[in-house]
C-alpha cells in the first residue's frame, strides 16, 4: 500500500491515478478535500482520503503506525518560490520539518521506500547541460538558486539521503520542472492562457523572462508511480522534465498562436519572471535515466500537443459541471 501526502493537489491527483493504474493500492493524505478538478482526473476511481495536516505529528504517527504502508510518496509542500524568497522560517516549517517527521516515522515503522517530491529549484546557476543527478547543489559561491523554496527542498533531499545512508530505508527523489496541465492551481503562465482561451477571452503572454521546460503533469505523475516500484539498483535521483530544449516566452507565444489560431492572444512587453527567481536554475535536464530505468515515455510529442490536450480536458470538465 502506498500513502501519498498532498494527494488532493495538482500533481497529487495525477500521481494517485497513475499509482492505481499500475494496480497498486493508494491512500490519499491531505488537509484538503478532493477538488472538483482532482475528482475529474481520477474519474470513478477515487482512493480513500485521510484528512490530516502533515504538521500534526500525533495524527501523522497514528496513520503510519496503523496503516504500515510499503511506500510513502511525499508530495505535500508549500510550493511558492516567490513567496518563500525572503521567508526562510516558513520554508523550513512548511517543507523541511514535515519531511523530517515522515522520514523518522518511516524508520520507526519500517516503511520500505520513501519518495520525495523535490524540484529543479534546488540547483544553483547551471554549470553544464544536460543537467544530471551529479550536478552540484552547492558551489564555492552559491547554493540553490530557487530562493528559500529551493533551499528547503535541498535540505529535505539531504535529510532523505542521510536516512538512506544510516538506516534500511530506500529513498528516491524526483525533481519536477515547470509542470503544467489541467487542474493546475498556479494562476500564472499556462493556466490563465489556456483556460482563458477556452472561455473565449483575450489572453496575454509576456514576451520577456527566462526559457522554461514545460513538463506535462502526466509525465511527472508516471515518474512518481514508477519510482514507487522501481528496482533497488535504480538511481536515487530523477528529474521530471522533457529533456528537450527550453522554450522561450516568444516561442511559447508562437506555439499558443499556432495551436489555437482562432484565439485572441496578445503579446505584452513584460518579464514573466520579474523577481528573477527562475532565471539561474533553468536548463535542459537529462531524462535518459527516466526512459531507460523507469520506462516512462513522454505523454505528448510536443508542447503544442500538450497544450491542446489541456484545453480539451478543461472544456470537458466545464461541460461536465454544467
Amino acid at each position: 500500500m502506498i500513502l501519498i501526502t498532498g494527494a488532493t493537489g495538482f500533481i497529487g491527483s495525477y500521481t494517485a491515478r497513475a499509482v492505481q493504474e499500475r494496480g497498486l493500492e493508494a491512500v490519499a493524505v491531505s488537509r484538503h478535500d478532493w477538488r472538483d478538478e482532482a475528482r475529474y482526473v481520477l474519474g470513478g476511481d477515487v482512493p480513500e482520503l485521510v484528512r490530516l495536516d502533515t504538521g500534526d505529528s500525533a495524527a501523522l504517527e497514528a496513520l503510519v503506525r496503523d496503516r504500515r504502508p510499503d511506500t510513502l510518496i511525499h508530495l505535500d509542500a508549500y510550493v511558492n518560490p516567490v513567496g518563500l524568497r525572503e521567508d526562510p522560517v516558513r520554508a523550513i516549517e512548511a517543507n523541511v520539518e514535515p519531511t523530517l517527521a515522515l522520514l523518522e516515522l518511516c524508520r520507526r515503522y519500517e516503511v520500505q521506500r520513501f519518495v520525495l517530491a523535490s524540484t529543479v529549484a534546488v540547483l544553483p546557476s547551471i554549470r553544464y547541460q544536460p543537467i544530471d543527478a551529479a550536478h552540484p547543489l552547492v558551489t564555492p559561491t552559491e547554493g540553490p538558486a530557487g530562493g528559500f523554496y529551493g533551499v528547503s527542498k535541498a535540505v529535505s533531499e539531504m535529510l532523505a539521503l542521510g536516512y538512506a545512508d544510516a538506516f534500511p530505508l530506500d529513498v528516491r527523489i524526483v525533481r519536477p520542472s515547470a509542470v503544467y496541465g489541467f487542474g493546475m492551481q498556479w494562476p500564472i503562465g499556462v493556466k490563465p492562457v489556456i483556460e482563458g482561451i477556452c472561455e473565449g477571452r483575450e489572453v496575454q503572454i509576456a514576451t520577456g523572462g527566462p526559457p522554461r521546460d514545460f513538463t506535462p503533469v502526466q509525465d511527472v505523475a508516471e515518474i512518481f508511480a514508477a519510482v514507487a516500484e522501481c528496482a533497488e539498483d535504480a538511481d536515487r535521483v530523477f528529474f521530471g522534465g522533457t529533456g528537450r530544449p527550453l522554450t522561450t516566452p516568444v516561442e511559447y507565444l508562437d506555439v499558443v498562436r499556432t495551436t489555437f489560431p482562432d484565439a485572441a492572444v496578445r503579446a505584452v512587453d513584460e518579464n514573466a519572471d520579474p523577481a528573477g527567481v527562475e532565471s539561474r536554475y533553468r536548463g535542459v535536464v537529462d531524462m535518459t535515466p527516466v526512459r531507460d530505468q523507469l520506462g516512462v515515455q513522454p505523454a505528448f510529442a510536443s508542447l503544442g500537443e500538450g497544450l491542446a490536450h489541456y484545453a480539451e480536458e478543461y472544456r470537458r470538465f466545464r461541460g461536465a459541471r454544467r
